[in-house]
């Protein structure tokens, strides 16, 4: 996937999890009300819907939809 792909899908995630309907990629997680469980949550789902292995520390890292997608796409 581009990291442009990995955006829209990220952004969509966040979404559902979060309960906002707009996200942009650079929304950060924490800034829109993400925290410690809900970080475990979009790891497991990222991980079961994409098959990429995320670390739960790298969404504290990069927070953003963008930031999370670009270590994606080089992934």
């Amino acid at each position: 996937m581009t990291a442009q792909e990995w955006e829209r899908e990220l952004c969509a995630i966040y979404a559902d999890l979060l309960g906002i309907p707009d996200i942009t990629p650079q929304d950060s997680f924490f800034d829109l009300g993400g925290h410690s469980l809900l970080a475990s949550k979009l790891v497991r789902r990222i991980n079961a819907e994409f098959g990429a292995s995320v670390p739960i520390r790298r969404i504290y890292d990069v927070p953003t939809p963008e930031a999370l997608a670009k270590h994606l796409s080089a992934a």
